[in-house]
C-alpha cells in the first residue's frame, strides 16, 4: 500500500499593526480547504489550532514560530506547517 505525503500549514497574523488592538487571523489551510477564522488572543487561536490538528491529522501538534514582531518583540506574524505520511 502506498503512502501519502500531506500537509497542513497554519498562518496567525495580527489584524492592525499600527492601531492598538485588532483582531488576530488565524488561516489553516489544508486537503480538506481553507478555514479561516478571527480571534481576539493568539493564546485562543492556539487552542483551536491544536484541536483542529488533533481531530484532523495523526500528530499531537504543531511546531509555530514567529516570522514578525514589532518594534518592542511582540509577534505579529506566526507561522507553521505540519507534514506527515498516510495510506492511500
Amino acid at each position: 500500500m502506498a503512502k501519502v505525503t500531506k500537509t497542513l500549514t497554519a498562518k496567525l497574523t495580527k489584524n492592525t499593526l499600527v492601531e492598538k488592538g485588532g483582531a488576530w487571523m488565524l488561516v489553516i489551510e489544508d486537503d480538506r480547504g481553507i478555514t479561516h477564522s478571527a480571534w481576539s488572543n493568539p493564546s485562543a487561536a492556539k487552542r483551536y489550532l491544536k484541536a483542529y490538528v488533533l481531530e484532523h491529522t495523526p500528530r499531537k501538534s504543531i511546531k509555530m514560530t514567529v516570522q514578525a514582531t514589532t518594534m518592542d518583540d511582540k509577534p505579529t506574524h506566526i507561522t507553521g506547517e505540519l507534514t506527515w505520511k498516510e495510506a492511500a
